[in-house]
């Protein structure tokens, strides 16, 4: 009983007594606190109107990122750990050799031979299988990454492309407005040349054409590095050479966010974190199960050949070994016992990790949900500000026409609605961003994902 008390557990925990396990003390609302919405989240990305832009753009970044190369790599080494971790269930089978002779002078023995021996450690106690297990969620961990690595590139792509067409924007929206302020600093100009400003008004007037020629700069750099993150991530060249021209698309409806426990098999990385949890467990049982006894068995064939000198033929003969052995160290300084302690460490550690990466998941979605009903208040007061400012304009051009206001007024509400277009496009850009956030932490992606082979 004492030696069964020692094997090693083989049955995988079940994923909700391991959720449960690590979130003992919290609650998890059965819905989220900031959405009433009850319909399921579609992983599917529906996007925006981009005219294929972006799909082209995420398509080219998973095909070509270099970060993603790195997580298909390590993906790679945990399955050629994972057949690893299952060869001690295997026999060894080897083939040996001898050959000998008698260094005493006026000798002349000799002794020679070949055998093929199997080796077999009989996995009494489930040593060697919860080694292949864990070795199994390890590798299913990496593929969770690798997953979960793919999704996050696509999102990546996404707020890039984004913050290149605000860029864009931003830039010509700054260009107008510094044309605006440079017509009315000619104006003020005219007018100190007939006597009707001071030169103080021309010094204010060529101040500000040149604080707007600073914003013009400033939004060519910001264009520029936006430009080139967005190359970086595509796997080109960073030149600044890619066009982003394009209008900045319209925020689509809100999105259904589905329940708060569908994360858990939804996401990748809450799967990678839950995988590694696995490992962990059984990595401490196959430590549990290293301290019995190993127990192995053996057989081979062989053929040796002696030869004397006193005699005219050779002695041949045909062997066939076969046995079993016991290995049982009494005193090994307490390694197996510390590794045992070091693995169950390390599974109260995976535990944990698992509790925060739910926990952390979990809050960037509820602050996503917020996030975007508070832009989406947001766009619809600027958006107010931009009608108001653009029916300021029109009228002070009805007001130009019958004498009451004249050109230099007229500049200085375009200049006004300008301002107003930027913060309008800036929040537009914003809710883009704050959904593709959202979608990435509800564990949608952003292209169909290849199917399992």
């Amino acid at each position: 009983m004492a030696f069964m008390a020692g094997c090693a557990n083989l049955d995988r925990p079940e994923d909700t007594a391991l959720y449960e396990q690590a979130m003992s003390g919290t609650h998890v609302p059965d819905q989220w606190t900031a959405s009433t919405a009850a319909a399921a989240f579609s992983p599917q990305w529906a996007g925006f109107a981009d005219g294929g832009t972006l799909t082209a753009l995420i398509n080219e970044a998973l095909a070509n990122n270099i970060d993603l190369r790195v997580a298909a790599s390590r993906m790679q080494q945990a399955a050629h750990q994972a057949r690893l971790a299952g060869a001690d269930l295997l026999p060894t089978v080897g083939i040996g050799a001898r050959a000998a002779t008698d260094p005493t002078p006026g000798s002349a023995f000799s002794a020679n031979g070949y055998a093929i021996l199997l080796n077999w450690e009989i996995d009494l106690w489930g040593r060697a299988r919860a080694q292949k297990l864990s070795g199994e969620a390890g590798y299913r961990s990496a593929e969770a990454d690798y997953a979960y690595a793919r999704q996050s590139i696509g999102a990546l792509t996404a707020r890039s492309w984004l913050a290149a067409l605000e860029a864009s924007g931003q830039l010509s929206l700054a260009q107008q407005i510094e044309g605006a302020t440079d017509e009315q600093l000619k104006l003020v100009q005219y007018r100190r040349r007939i006597g009707k400003v001071s030169d103080m008004d021309v010094a204010y007037w060529s101040e500000q054409v040149a604080a707007a020629a600073d914003v013009v700069a400033q939004r060519e750099q910001a264009r520029a590095q936006a430009l080139r993150a967005l190359e970086l991530i595509l796997g080109r060249y960073p030149a600044g050479a890619l066009q982003a021209n394009e209008t900045i698309p319209d925020a689509p409806a809100l999105l259904p966010p589905g329940l708060p426990l569908d994360l858990l098999d939804r996401r990748p990385d809450l799967v990678a974190a839950r995988e590694r949890l696995v490992s962990a467990y059984f990595g401490a049982e196959e430590a549990k199960a290293a301290r019995l006894p190993a127990i192995s068995i053996f057989a081979g064939a062989g053929r040796f050949t002696k030869d004397y000198s006193g005699l005219a033929t050779s002695m041949q003969s045909w062997v066939f070994p076969v046995g079993a052995s016991l290995a049982w160290p009494l005193f090994d300084g307490g390694t197996r016992q510390i590794t045992l302690e070091l693995r169950t460490e390390q599974q109260r550690e995976a535990l944990a990790l698992y509790a925060r990466a739910i926990l952390t998941a979990m809050g960037e979605v509820e602050n996503g949900l917020t996030g975007e009903q508070q832009l989406a208040l947001r766009e619809r007061s600027i958006q107010r500000q931009f009608s108001e400012s653009l029916r300021a304009l029109e009228l002070a051009r009805v007001q130009r026409q019958i004498g009451q206001f004249d050109d230099f007024d007229v500049l200085q509400r375009k200049r006004d609605l300008l301002r107003v277009q930027s913060d309008l496009m800036h929040i537009r850009a914003q809710r883009l961003v704050q959904r593709v956030n959202l979608h990435l932490a509800l564990g949608g992606h952003f292209v169909a994902e290849p199917s399992p082979e």
